[in-house]
């Protein structure tokens, strides 16, 4: 199957428009640009077109920035007392 480019401009519009609206703190952007700037230059994939790796990096900072907001919201899953256990000790 193949794509158009006005398929990927498409798609990376989105991810850009999520991006945006995910990110309520601009130390988070920071933090979340620093994260996945480390895991990309890591993975190596860096043959792509620059739209396209683009998207790929929004949308990792996307998820990275997600969890921040929840965290900062309280908003944990149970999973999280098996690697911090001290958040529920009383």
């Amino acid at each position: 199957m193949s794509y158009s480019k006005d398929d990927v401009t498409g798609w990376s519009e989105a991810v850009a428009s999520l991006h945006t609206n995910t990110a309520h703190d601009p130390g988070d952007e920071r933090r979340a640009y620093e994260a996945m700037a480390n895991v990309w230059s890591e993975y190596g994939y860096q043959d792509a077109p620059t739209e396209a790796l683009r998207m790929l990096v929004n949308a990792t900072e996307v998820g990275y920035m997600a969890a921040l907001n929840d965290l900062r919201r309280g908003d944990l899953d149970d999973e999280i007392t098996t690697w911090r256990p001290d958040l529920t000790e009383q």
